[in-house]
């Protein structure tokens, strides 16, 4: 008897916290094409602000180490905050996958058509982050989502400009 109620309750309790779906695609101007494949990555919960402190701490350092050369020629701060961006996509994309493998699994892929689609995303505050190559040069492409009970949100990544 025991037995019976201790399985009705594992089935009755819900399994974690609640989840949903992101789906998505990479916007660009009609002149501009990828070179190589997109990698395209959710970071939820603690990898959003560590994500987002790396960047800002990679910029602050850039400006502070290069501020007369970017007061001359404002286009050189545009190439570092994204080199920023791409050394602090690296670093929590490497941390993600240390912390738990099998999970950063299901939140990186590879695009070669621009679209994307994560499952099991945990609801709250999530950022699709994606690094696509043009010609040589990396960028950095990202959005902020908040996942709801509410239908699935359509993210469009697009270029912003300084």
């Amino acid at each position: 008897m025991w037995n019976l109620l201790l399985l009705w309750l594992v089935l009755a309790v819900p399994g974690g916290p609640p989840t949903g779906s992101i789906a998505g695609t990479i916007e660009l101007p009609t002149n501009v094409k990828i070179t190589k494949p997109a990698q395209i990555v959710l970071f939820s919960g603690e990898y959003v602000d560590f994500y987002q402190a790396e960047v800002q701490k990679r910029v602050d350092t850039y400006w502070e180490d290069y501020k007369p050369a970017f007061i001359q020629e404002k286009e050189a701060f545009v190439l570092f905050r994204e080199r920023a961006k791409v050394q602090a996509f690296e670093l929590t994309l490497n941390r993600m996958r240390m912390d738990d493998p099998r999970k950063a699994a299901g939140f990186i892929l590879t695009s070669s058509n621009g679209s994307f689609e994560f499952h099991g995303v945990p609801h709250g505050e999530c950022r699709v982050v994606a690094r696509i190559t043009v010609g040589n040069q990396e960028l950095i492409l990202s959005e902020t989502v908040i996942l709801t009970d509410e239908a699935p949100p359509l993210v469009i990544l697009k270029p912003t400009t300084p």
